[in-house]
């Protein structure tokens, strides 16, 4: 029987919490549920794949397709993101313990949030890279021509706690 589409949480390494700097190549969207109420599994097991398929449209009218997008973390906390249409660069603190990563930018229509903070998941050359769903279509919508595309997403999200969206990436060489 399993509860949901999450990989279980590894305990952090020394090896773990070095994993994030580098370039990581955007692969599709990502779509994760937190937590332990057995709805959020339910819901997990029902949307996570139409979620999944809904952004993937969202993001390619942006301009972000697999392939298409990168994000670099340095060891100095920097990072530059290409994602679609928008070039951001920017700071980050990274806990691997708590998964919890922080991001700051002075990008014009990105400095209105301050930090934004989220959830880093690194399994091997795999990263997903979420922020609460509600925060990022927030952010979309501010940075976007294609807000009306995101209306019925939003509506649908709003009904779900715990869950996040966002990105996920492979390691480049």
């Amino acid at each position: 029987n399993r509860r949901s589409q999450t990989p279980p949480t590894r305990q952090p390494t020394a090896n773990s919490r070095n994993a994030l700097p580098g370039t990581w190549s955007y692969s599709s969207p990502g779509v994760r549920f937190e937590g332990d109420d057995a709805t959020a599994d339910l819901g997990a097991q029902l949307l996570s794949a139409a979620l999944s398929d809904q952004l993937g449209k969202i993001y390619a009218k942006v301009g972000l397709t697999p392939g298409t997008g990168s994000i670099t973390f340095d060891r100095e906390s920097g990072f530059s993101a290409s994602l679609g249409e928008q070039k951001i660069e920017g700071k980050y603190t990274y806990d691997a313990e708590t998964h919890v990563v922080s991001l700051s930018s002075d990008h014009e229509k990105l400095k209105q949030y301050g930090t934004v903070s989220g959830r880093a998941y690194i399994d091997g050359s795999a990263l997903q890279l979420l922020i609460p769903a509600t925060k990022l279509l927030e952010i979309v919508q501010s940075v976007s021509a294609q807000s009306e595309s995101l209306a019925g997403v939003s509506a649908l999200l709003a009904n779900y706690q715990n869950l996040y969206i966002g990105f996920s990436f492979t390691r480049k060489e």
